[in-house]
């Protein structure tokens, strides 16, 4: 599951993924972002993407990476949230999408050694001349 980091204003949630795995996996499968819910496990409920860094009840736009080696997706939000109970506030207002962020986030490594695999396969196959 993604974790939560604040300073001041500062909200930061930073991914179990890396910002450009997301980014290979919007290419390759895109679908694999979706997480989907309903009677009939068809109705999207929580997206994961590249954007402009937010994250709401629907989804998690990611636009920046941790400056470490890992290179972690961020998304970086200030609050006007003034009171004691700051662990609170961002459970209050973040937690269903922290939640989805990581049921989503268990199934990208399988989704990610797919996507190596076949494309490791297919360049097998090509031949330069």
């Amino acid at each position: 599951m993604a974790k939560v980091k604040t300073m001041g204003q500062a909200i930061v949630v930073v991914s179990e993924v890396k910002l450009e795995d997301i980014k290979k996996i919007q290419k390759y499968r895109p679908e694999a972002l979706v997480l989907k819910g309903g009677e009939d496990n068809k109705e999207e409920i929580f997206r994961i993407g590249i954007g402009d860094g937010k994250i709401n009840t629907y989804g998690a736009s990611f636009c920046e990476e941790t400056r470490d080696d890992e290179k972690l997706a961020t998304i970086t939000m200030t609050t006007n949230y003034n009171g004691d109970d700051i662990k609170g506030f961002i459970a209050d207002e973040l937690g269903g999408a922290l939640t989805n962020l990581g049921k989503l986030e268990k199934t990208l490594p399988a989704v990610l050694d797919s996507i190596d695999k076949e494309r490791t396969a297919i360049m097998e196959g090509i031949t330069i001349a």
